[in-house]
């Protein structure tokens, strides 16, 4: 038995040191990203605890390459070879050598460069046999190796102890923040009368493939039909290119230099928990919940989860049973909201996803269908709750990956490409279509083909509705956080471009009872979301928020116009520091400026004339440009000054 412990324990010390340099040098790339929006203390605890979890899966890989060492070593004892334990351990070194090796140079050499399938089998045979012979040339060198290592193997092992207290210590023992709500009154008046709210928003819709906006596709005819008998705005923009910023303005009222909310996660909308719509809705005796698929936009992400009666976590909306969504459900309900990067070994861009994704097709990416999200919010309203009620329902699809069940897939592109995450994860993380160029059309018609699905997923939620009479005092808001881009050589959402795929957004509202459509073409934007709400709750909108009501638009009435910002600041420390990088978008009239910041460089669009952005007429409309590059300017030295001030 001994012996059989101490043969594991030479194979997992050095699995386990090259585990630990691995995620060593992980840790160094990942904190350039992590310190744009917390600290080191705070990334102290994240690198705890992958250090626990990365050395829970070093001890399970080596007992993999152990267990068939000691079956080959004992075969061949049999047979009077001489290969033993150490010898696959040490062919298992090499190849993971030479691996990096490859990969490293596939970056530097071969970026970009077509491989073929002969090309790549031929690379691995070529791997595979000089780790074979490096394995017989060095076959007497692992009590060397194992010498040497072992200063490191004393060096992270102490690091792991430590990390135990550590993660233990965040997780249950230190005191959470939570903030303190103010009291909440009830309103005296009597509520009747008073509108129930839903705001659907679906992830990564972009208005430019909604048919219901003159798409050539037929993604939305319900809501086309629906929206013949709603206001239908056709000129929204969102305050951003990604999910965090963007709901962050939902429930705030504040445009993302004002909410200061950068990044996927980690920076949390400044003074979210005293300025916030549920909040408001909560003080005037509205019931709120929330129903939120994306993890990154939730309402703890967001901070505002105090303000919310009932709001079920993301992972409870999923209803996979792959070993990769039951460790992400552990790890979200366990560390989520006390660790940042609680889910580090899990994340798409770390080696052990990208190992699994090898192996796998659909595993590491769970779709989680809008029913999930309604059956949740008809189970809630069933149970016969207080009213009026404020609810807001954000959906996963159509965000990659767009993989629609049938009949939708194929509905538009009959190809057999693109069916898969596998198939579809290289073009989309790439964000660049010029490598799969004759694909980009198929690509685009999976995710028009996702966004047909939802639509009728929301037909579907619009039908119960109807079936339990709850329309009959019922405000309805459709929208959705940001778009999806298929052009400017660009694939997917983030990033530093703002250009209409990003940010142009459906906005459609429906009265109780209400059967004559009205086409608002006015420029609005997310920021008047809010201030509608409450506008259409009879509570008045409060100094801190930035947009104003659309409920006058949508009563035929007239708005001065103004101007409408969107930005994206990921490079740019959320709290104390100046903005210095990033984009900024200005639309006025029919005219665009895109001014990309750490280029100093701007794009003028005439979206009348050019609605694709393809003629920059920065240089031939010089007045122009320069008074809207004036304007940006001048609000955000504004900004920054708030910023010096501490505000």
């Amino acid at each position: 038995m001994m012996s059989f412990i101490a043969s594991y324990w030479q194979v997992f010390r050095v699995i386990f040191v090259i585990f630990s340099l691995y995620l060593l040098g992980d840790a160094f790339f990942r904190w350039d990203g992590f310190r744009y929006y917390a600290s080191f203390t705070e990334f102290l605890p994240a690198v705890a605890l992958a250090t626990i979890l990365w050395t829970l899966v070093a001890m399970i890989t080596a007992f993999l390459i152990w267990l068939p060492g000691r079956i080959l070593e004992w075969f061949c004892r049999r047979r009077g070879c001489g290969i033993r334990t150490e010898h696959l351990l040490l062919s298992v070194c090499i190849s993971v050598l030479l691996g990096a090796a490859v990969w490293l140079g596939k970056r530097l050499i071969w970026e970009g460069m077509v491989t073929t399938l002969q090309f790549k089998v031929g690379l691995f045979l070529c791997v595979v046999l000089a780790a074979l012979f490096l394995t017989w040339l060095f076959r007497n060198s692992m009590a060397v190796i194992q010498e040497r290592i072992t200063p490191l193997v004393w060096l992270f092992g102490i690091w792991l102890v430590l990390s135990v207290p550590l993660v233990a210590y965040n997780t249950w023992g230190k005191q959470t923040e939570h903030a303190v709500p103010q009291r909440v009154q009830q309103s005296s008046v009597t509520d009747d009368d008073r509108p129930n709210i839903i705001l659907v928003t679906f992830d990564t819709l972009t208005a430019r493939d909604m048919s219901v906006y003159g798409y050539k596709r037929p993604t939305t005819p319900f809501i086309g039909k629906w929206a013949e008998g709603a206001s239908l705005f056709t000129r929204t923009y969102s305050d951003s290119n990604f999910t965090t910023p963007t709901t962050a303005t939902l429930m705030t009222g504040k445009r993302v230099w004002t909410h200061r909310t950068y990044h996927l996660k980690g920076s949390k909308p400044l003074k979210n928990d005293i300025e916030n719509l549920p909040l408001m809705l909560k003080r005037e005796g509205y019931y709120n919940m929330a129903f939120i698929v994306n993890p990154k936009a939730s309402v703890k992400t967001l901070g505002v989860s105090e303000s919310f009666d009932i709001a079920p976590l993301p992972t409870e909306f999923s209803t996979a049973v792959s070993l990769f969504e039951i460790i992400n459900k552990f790890l979200y309900r366990s560390f989520g909201d006390k660790i940042q990067l609680h889910d580090w070994i899990i994340k798409e861009d770390f080696i052990l996803r990208r190992l699994v994704d090898m192996i796998s097709q659909d595993f590491s990416i769970t779709l989680v269908p809008p029913r999930n999200a309604f059956n949740r919010f008809f189970e809630t309203i069933d149970s016969n709750p207080p009213r009026p009620f404020f609810a807001w329902i954000h959906l996963l699809p159509p965000h990659y990956p767009y993989l629609p069940p049938e009949p939708y897939m194929g509905m538009f592109d009959s190809s057999p490409l693109m069916r898969t995450y596998k198939s579809q994860w290289e073009i989309y993380t790439d964000h660049s279509p010029t490598k799969m160029r004759p694909g980009i059309n198929t690509f685009r018609a999976r995710y028009d083909e996702f966004i047909r699905y939802s639509d009728k997923e929301f037909e579907n939620f619009i039908m119960q509705l109807a079936a339990r009479d709850d329309l009959k005092n019922t405000v309805i808001i459709f929208s959705s956080d940001h778009g999806e881009s298929f052009e400017h050589n660009y694939v997917g959402h983030n990033g530093p471009h703002l250009y209409e795929q990003f940010t142009h957004i459906p906005l459609i509202i429906k009265w109780p009872g209400q059967t004559e459509g009205r086409v608002i073409n006015d420029l609005v934007e997310q920021i008047d979301i809010p201030p509608t709400i409450l506008d259409i709750a009879g509570i008045q909108m409060p100094s801190w928020m930035e947009g104003r009501s659309l409920v006058p638009l949508m009563k035929g009435e007239k708005l001065p116009p103004r101007h409408v910002f969107s930005m994206n600041f990921e490079k740019n420390p959320s709290r104390g520091q100046e903005i210095t990088s990033g984009t900024i978008a200005l639309w006025e009239g029919d005219y665009k400026l895109i001014h990309y910041l750490e280029k100093n460089k701007s794009l003028l669009f005439n979206l009348k004339d050019d609605p694709d952005e393809l003629n920059n007429l920065f240089d031939s409309e010089p007045e122009t440009g320069r008074r809207l590059l004036g304007i940006i300017m001048d609000n955000l030295r504004k900004t920054n000054e708030r910023i010096r001030r501490g505000e």
